[in-house]
């Protein structure tokens, strides 16, 4: 009997969101392999400096200002959170924050790297510090994620890759 309560319930629920205009139309669901995250390994015991080594395929580097496609560009490296929508640049991190004006050349790297956001045209990254996300003495992990962002510096399509790894901090 509750078994099939619980398939009422599931077909309920479906024939709720297609009824209310629930869609799937537009978002992408295969799988993106052109990046590969090789180092650090996931949930892997780190300690500072951490360094993060990625591979790409079918995707050109050329860095910000330089190309014109969706298969050439640079990478963005978020820390600690969601990466900006796909289509959107990295003024996106400064969407809320008044006192960042575009006029005034913000955000720019410096602005970025503050809200733990870094851009490279490498396939390598080294983090020399990270923020506090546990008391001392409990355990630390934290996420990267990288995307790929166009010349003009907007995300490109919805794919992301990330690791999670544990931070192992030296006792003082």
């Amino acid at each position: 009997m509750r078994t099939a309560r619980r398939a009422l319930a599931a077909g309920l629920g479906l024939a709720l969101l297609t009824g209310c205009g629930f869609s799937t139309t537009g978002l992408s669901f295969s799988d993106d392999d052109r990046l590969e995250i090789l180092e650090p390994e996931d949930r892997e015991q780190l300690r500072l400096p951490v360094t993060i080594d990625w591979t790409i395929d079918d995707f050109e580097v050329t860095g910000p200002g330089r190309g014109s496609g969706d298969d050439e560009g640079y990478f963005a490296i978020f820390v600690d959170q969601a990466p900006v929508p796909s289509g959107k640049t990295l003024r996106h991190v400064a969407r809320k924050d008044k006192t960042c004006r575009p006029a005034d050349g913000c955000p720019d790297e410096e602005y970025l790297a503050a809200r733990q956001v870094f851009t490279t045209t490498e396939t390598r990254y080294v983090l020399e510090t990270l923020p506090r996300t546990a008391r001392e003495g409990r355990r630390e992990f934290h996420e990267i994620t990288v995307v790929l962002l166009d010349a003009d510096g907007r995300r490109i399509g919805e794919s992301a890759w990330y690791v999670r790894f544990e931070l192992k901090r030296d006792v003082r």
